[in-house]
This record gives structure tokens, C-alpha cells and sequence, in this order.
């Protein structure tokens, strides 16, 4: 977007890329990627948001621009990438809207810092405190741990019918996987396999939306997400038509509706310190 402004922030020895724009003064969306692609993946759905919103995205650690990667990429690691950068632009009480692997960081963030976002949207993600089997985590494991023999050019294109039957989006995915090595590759999805932590009593303490492509094969996401949903108290629930992995890129203009309609409701930052204080 012509507006935004790109910034280089050094951490645990990667350059982390991040751009802002938007409107001044206006309440905070962060806008997460998901794995192995880029800041990019928004890019069909941002601009509906520029002018009733101050809008800040990133190239994760190790993805995209943010190379080299330092540090081992891990969903914790990420988090603290994250805060630092809230901190140096002075963010308080973003709404969190990650895709995939960005949902699982905004996740962990609201986990762990339950005061520092006044909203999590989870697009396209499954929840990472789902209390899984000792098989199905084994089973996550074992998945991953074939990365490390599997050829990487197979590897990249098998992971494109999952995110996408549309050759546009699976283009844009290609070429964001064709940034990494294989070894940046594979650290970035052994990372992101250990995130998941059950925790059967856990409810996410915000405003919550969970949205997918309604032809999301990745993983557990379709099965989980309607569960997820009836189960924490402040939650909108909403699948996309004529969409699957790269929802954001398969049909954007249903990801704006969506997200439009949850942002009315979410109270703003001084409608929550009120609540607070009351």
C-alpha cells in the first residue's frame, strides 16, 4: 500500500521486517501470516481497513524479507518478536488477526498475555490449547519429522493442494516457499509442531472470531473450529464460500465482510479500560 511505511527492527539476529499505514490515531489491527509465506498474503484485504484503522504487518522470523532467521523460528519466539515490536511503537490493545501459523502466535500471545490485545481473530487456524490425544500429537510429530527426508521440491508442492485450488493464490504461495532454504524451511515447521498445548480448562479471555475457507483442508481446522467456537463465551463463528487455506487470497471480499462485521462489535479501547475499572 502506498502508505505504509517499512521498518527494519534487529532481534536475536534477524532483521525483522514490518510496515504500517493506515489511519493516525486509530485503534490497532496487527495482521499475522501464516507459514513459510509472507506480509504479502494480506495484501487483497488490507486497504478496506486504511481509513477507520492504523494497520501494522510483518514478515515473521525467518519468512520473506526477515532473513536471516537468528535465532531458531518457534511460536514463543515469535510472540517476544511481536511484543518487542508493540513496544517500539507504542501499541496497546491491538486486534490480533493472524492466518494459519499467525494464528497460532496470536494465540499464544493472548495466552500468555491475556491484557495485550482486545481482540484475537483466528483465521484458517486451529486452536493450539485443543486438548488433543497422546495419538494425535504423536501423530503431528511424526508428520514433521518426515520433512527431514522428504525431497523439498515435492515438499513444497504437496503443501499447495491443501492451501488452495486456485492456481493465483497457490502461485503467490509457491513463490513465497521459493524465498526459504530447505533448512529454513524445515526449521519453520518443526517450530510451529510444537506449539500445540493442551489445556482443557483454558478460554480465551477476549473477543474471538473463527473463520476458514469452507474448503480448508489443512489439518484439523474444519473439525475443530465450530467446536472451538460453541465453547468460548465471546466468540462469532463464520466459514467462507469458494474458499480454502489462502482464504484471504481465494475470496477476500468475504474475508472483509467477515471481519468487518466482527469489528463492530469489538469494543474500543476505552470502552474496555471502562469495563476495567467498573
Amino acid at each position: 500500500m502506498d502508505n505504509f511505511v517499512e521498518k527494519i527492527f534487529t532481534l536475536e539476529g534477524c532483521p525483522i521486517h514490518y510496515w504500517s499505514g493506515g489511519k493516525e490515531g486509530a485503534p490497532w489491527l496487527i495482521f499475522l501470516h501464516g507459514a513459510c509465506v509472507d506480509h504479502h498474503s494480506f495484501d487483497p484485504i488490507l486497504p478496506a481497513f486504511a481509513e477507520d484503522y492504523r494497520l501494522l504487518t510483518w514478515d515473521a522470523r525467518g519468512h520473506g524479507l526477515s532473513q536471516p532467521m537468528g535465532k531458531d523460528f518457534s511460536v514463543p519466539v515469535a510472540v517476544d518478536d511481536l511484543l518487542a515490536i508493540m513496544n517500539e511503537e507504542n501499541i496497546e490493545l491491538p486486534v490480533l488477526i493472524g492466518h494459519s501459523n499467525g494464528t497460532y502466535i496470536a494465540q499464544e500471545m493472548v495466552f500468555r498475555h491475556p491484557g495485550k490485545a482486545r481482540a484475537l481473530v483466528v483465521m484458517d487456524g486451529t486452536c493450539i490449547t485443543w486438548p488433543r490425544s497422546k495419538f494425535e500429537m504423536g501423530y503431528v510429530k511424526a508428520a514433521i519429522g518426515a520433512f527431514d527426508w522428504w525431497p523439498y521440491e515435492n515438499l513444497k508442492k504437496s503443501s499447495l493442494k491443501y492451501a488452495s485450488r486456485i492456481k493465483e493464490s497457490q502461485d503467490y504461495e509457491l513463490r513465497a516457499f521459493n524465498m526459504l532454504s530447505r533448512k529454513d524451511f524445515v526449521t519453520i515447521m518443526k517450530g510451529i509442531s510444537l506449539c500445540l498445548h493442551p489445556e482443557p480448562d483454558y478460554r480465551v479471555r477476549c473477543p474471538l472470531m473463527i473463520l476458514h475457507g469452507d474448503d480448508d483442508r489443512m489439518g484439523d481446522i474444519a473439525k475443530i473450529s465450530p467446536l472451538w467456537a460453541k465453547q468460548d463465551p465471546n466468540y462469532m463463528y463464520w466459514v467462507v464460500p469458494n474458499a480454502g487455506h489462502l482464504a484471504t487470497l481465494d475470496n477476500p471480499a468475504g474475508v472483509i465482510d467477515a471481519l468487518k462485521d466482527f469489528l463492530k462489535v469489538v469494543p474500543d479501547q476505552g470502552e474496555k479500560e471502562k469495563k476495567a475499572d467498573a
